[in-house]
């Protein structure tokens, strides 16, 4: 019983870190460069992006982040918000400075963010280049009908993880690795995420692998207890998306529900047919 809802949970942490997809229109570099904006100002990018959708709300606890209603009200009385997460600045693979916007879209409900396990957001991220005049033109976006699942009230994307793992992901792709977690049933499970930058296709965010789990139900002292750790490495080389090694170390349950000792390695690569690593 105990590995039925390990699985069950791990599924469930598999398909909130996928982007759910319809049909995606072709990508067009042309039409996307035509976009600019003269600053990336939170005002700026909501009416480029929002015009017409935007509304006045309050939020309480969030003085300190610029947000707008979108929408309307349902007949619950629940809306959404958008806001904008710190800009984050990157270079691509030729050394240009980029500019990643991210606008959050969450559920709010009696003046306050919805936070339960379950409550998720989703996402559009935008990419930019500053021209010689001054103004940004815009690089890349995720597509209109992509949505990232999270949880607590969130997308799962964190501006100062994706800074940090912000690293060459491809021989011209560059991006983000990162982790999120899940915790339930006196468990925590995390994921590896990567978040691909490029700039002749759309800003995606991909589920990679596992990152480790442990069961904190149990003191380490007991033999019930499990807990490993996953670590990621890329393995640049030349090729459009580079591989990435995932390594385990830790006491890990098995699908026969024991519990064992694991210290191994396995590399996975990006299938740009299914949009997925494997």
């Amino acid at each position: 019983m105990k590995k039925i809802l390990l699985s069950l949970a791990i599924s469930w942490i598999t398909l909130s870190a996928l982007p759910v997809m319809a049909a995606v229109p072709a990508f067009s570099a042309g039409k996307i460069a035509q976009v600019k904006i003269k600053d990336l100002s939170f005002k700026e990018v909501m009416r480029k992006f929002y015009n017409g959708q935007m509304f006045d709300i309050h939020v309480d606890y969030m003085e300190n982040t610029p947000y707008i209603g979108l929408g309307k009200y349902d007949d619950s009385g629940r809306a959404t918000i958008a806001l904008m997460l710190p800009v984050i600045q990157y270079k691509n693979t030729a050394g240009e400075d980029r500019y990643l916007i991210i606008v959050e879209k969450v559920q709010v409900s009696d003046g306050e963010v919805d936070s339960c396990h379950i409550c998720g957001a989703t996402a559009d991220l935008y990419s930019f280049k500053k021209l010689n005049n001054g103004l940004f033109q815009l690089v890349s976006q995720t597509p209109k009908d992509v949505k990232y699942s999270g949880s607590n009230g969130s997308s799962g994307l964190y501006a100062e993880d994706i800074q940090e793992g912000m690293q060459p992901l491809g021989k011209n792709l560059v991006g983000s690795l990162f982790t999120n977690f899940y915790m339930g049933q006196g468990a925590r499970d995390d994921w590896w995420k990567a978040l691909h930058l490029p700039e002749n296709d759309f800003i995606n965010v991909y589920y990679v692998g596992d990152a480790g789990s442990s069961n904190e139900r149990y003191d380490e002292d007991s033999p019930l207890y499990y807990g490993y750790e996953g670590t990621l490495k890329v393995l640049p080389n030349n090729t459009t998306y580079y591989p990435i090694m995932l390594t385990y170390k830790g006491e890990m349950p098995t699908d026969d529900e024991r519990i064992e000792h694991v210290n191994y390695s396995k590399i996975v690569k990006f299938n740009p047919t299914k949009k997925a690593y494997e």
